[in-house]
């Protein structure tokens, strides 16, 4: 079996965070969008329900919480949110 691959998007919230890191920060936040790529179906740690009602997954890794979502039809994930401890 092949396993399809995704690719991870970053909306413009977690973007504009995204680029104001140092580059130990985005390294680290970098490894773990890779890693959310491979692993479309991580949950995180908990999730709220979207204007649209799709549910976002809240990721904690080192002094971040990753807001995502995966777009199954499209083979995405939609980084959301990159907030700071």
């Amino acid at each position: 079996m092949t396993l399809r691959k995704y690719r991870f998007v970053l909306e413009q919230a977690a973007f504009e965070s995204f680029v104001q890191l140092t580059d130990e920060e985005w390294e680290l936040a970098h490894s773990y969008f890779r890693w959310l790529a491979v692993n479309p179906q991580a949950t995180g740690q908990g999730f709220h329900n979207d204007a649209t009602g799709r549910p976002n997954y809240a990721s904690l890794c080192g002094p971040f919480l990753i807001v995502h979502w995966a777009d199954h039809a499209v083979l995405e994930v939609r980084i959301v949110q990159l907030l700071r401890d």
